[in-house]
């Protein structure tokens, strides 16, 4: 009997040491596809069709490492460090589809019965947004949702200014956020980043950026809204202030998926951008879905008004729970723009998670 509780005790004693311990995770995505870009206009060396070999069309590809610590009655240290991979070049980790380094994500924080607080450079309650509003929300190449924004001009085209965008301002640096507790489906999000930080040096106050979202899912309805402030003092060639807000809603019926968002920004209450987007997702048998998206964006600006419009048509095949086959076509239209401005993209590719 003295044995058994011996060895009870020193297994309880190795297991609360096992505890203690950091439980770190190595995830990621390797996604790959071939595409072919049309450009459509006046025949030239400018309409030519691109066939290229990308990495990230349905997903970015990416790894990362992230871990929990309990610290004891209830409250957990918590990390994330994610970096994009270019895996169709040589390029080395932290380099995604740019010249640049890039990291996803870079945080280290707290977590407890309070809700999450973390610091670092963050995936924004804003790109949250765009991720939740739409069926390839996660996909630069395919989501009409962000396609639309490209060489737009207008709504969500700098990283300094609306904070929304999941290709622009979705990550920030030098940023904090809070995300409450789930109550009852509803997650509140509040998110500061600074922008600059050289008052120091300027003589002004430096750039920063407010965002606060409300989340809510239960069962097959899903629903958000956000809004942003960008303060931009002594800046002489941009807007001192600019806002934007967005809702969106979801309801899935089981055999289709239907999703919607609306967002508007004000760039210091003169010019006013408004964009769209209607997401469709059906399941086809066990492993098949079928999306569709249209997604406009209207500029309303001093310098003239514009339009562009994007529309996505793609299928994804479940090979495994970890492995996806996909194929799609987007199509983007801009009123009144140059040649190269309204282009045909079709992909082929293969995403493995793990």
């Amino acid at each position: 009997m003295q044995k058994k509780i011996i060895a009870l005790a020193v297994a309880a004693l190795a297991s609360s040491a096992a505890f203690a311990q950091t439980n770190v995770t190595v995830y990621g995505i390797a996604d790959a596809s071939i595409t072919a870009t049309s450009t459509l206009g006046d025949e030239g060396a400018a309409t030519q069709t691109v066939y290229k070999v990308n990495s990230g069309t349905l997903s970015t590809s990416r790894i990362g490492f992230k871990g929990v610590e309990d610290l004891g009655n209830g409250l957990k240290a918590l990390f994330t460090l994610e970096y994009g991979l270019a895996i169709d070049e040589a390029r080395p980790v932290g380099y995604s589809t740019t010249t640049s380094a890039t990291a996803r994500q870079q945080f280290v924080g707290l977590t407890g019965g309070f809700g999450t607080v973390v610091a670092g450079h963050l995936q924004t309650t804003g790109l949250d947004f765009t991720l939740a509003g739409s069926a390839l929300g996660g996909s630069t190449s395919l989501g009409a949702t962000n396609v639309v924004e490209t060489g737009s001009g207008g709504l969500m085209a700098s990283a300094n200014t609306h904070l929304i965008s999941a290709l622009a301002g979705g990550r920030h640096q030098n940023a904090v956020a809070y995300i409450s507790p789930s109550f009852g489906g509803l997650t509140i999000a509040y998110n500061h980043a600074r922008v600059t930080e050289s008052a120091n040096t300027t003589g002004t106050s430096d750039t920063h950026g407010q965002l606060l979202s409300a989340s809510y899912a239960n069962g097959p309805i899903t629903a958000g809204a956000i809004f942003t402030r960008v303060t931009q003092p002594g800046e002489a060639s941009v807007a001192p202030n600019i806002t934007e807000w967005g809702l969106r809603a979801g309801y899935d019926f089981q055999v289709v998926k239907l999703q919607a968002t609306y967002q508007r920004a004000k760039v210091q209450e003169v010019d006013a951008d408004s964009k769209w987007v209607v997401s469709v997702s059906a399941p086809v048998g066990a492993k098949a879905a079928v999306i569709a998206e249209y997604a406009h964006v209207g500029v309303n600006s001093t310098a003239g008004d514009d339009n562009v419009n994007a529309a996505t048509l793609a299928a994804t095949y479940s090979l495994s729970k970890r492995t996806t086959a996909y194929a799609g076509v987007v199509a983007k239209r801009v009123q009144g723009g140059a040649v190269g401005g309204d282009t045909n993209t079709y992909a082929l590719g293969l995403r493995h998670s793990f």
